[in-house]
């Protein structure tokens, strides 16, 4: 009996839906879970969107996509579903971020020298994922005693992400 009345007001609940006039208020368009911030240079997998009139499975088409993850920024993919004559729309919004620090190599270079030789620094090469402008800073010095010296090297990139790498000097006696 329970199993009658239950099929009973499904029926009854899909024919007073039915009643109803038709309108696009009654396409339901979800966006699927997925991530929707995603570091710069990586690749982006759009997790979609699905939508049902009623019952009734609807085909959800991307009509805008202006991700660029090589870009840092806000961006927007738009979602559109129809039945019949009526659309409706869906908005994701991805933000491509940069939290991933510059790399510091060091300059290959002369680092141990006799005490009365001047050092001369080679330098560092620092880079960015985000292939932006990378500040890089340089403390320490070399004395022209005898011992070891830290030339310290920090490279800090356009989003305020900071890497540090040291050069060791030897100075020595004859």
């Amino acid at each position: 009996m329970k199993k009658i009345i239950i099929a009973l007001t499904l029926l009854l609940s899909i024919f007073l839906s039915s009643c109803q006039a038709p309108s696009a208020e009654f396409i339901v368009i979800k966006l699927n879970q997925g991530i929707d911030t995603v570091e710069i240079g990586t690749t982006y997998v759009d997790p979609g969107a699905t939508a049902k009139y009623g019952l009734k499975v609807l085909t959800v088409s991307v009509i805008s996509n202006t991700v660029d993850t090589n870009e840092l920024g806000t961006y927007e993919i738009i979602y559109e579903a129809t039945h019949n004559n009526f659309i409706k729309t869906m908005k994701r919004i991805v933000t491509v971020i940069d939290e991933t620090p510059p790399v510091i190599l060091l300059n290959p270079g002369i680092d141990t020298i006799y005490y009365d030789e001047t050092w001369i620094d080679a330098g560092v090469l620092a880079t960015d994922n985000s292939q932006g402008y990378v500040t890089v800073t340089q403390t320490g010095s070399v004395l022209s005693t005898p011992g070891e010296y830290t030339i310290t090297y920090q490279a800090t990139d356009e989003s305020g992400n900071v890497s540090i790498k040291v050069r060791y000097v030897n100075v020595i006696a004859r």
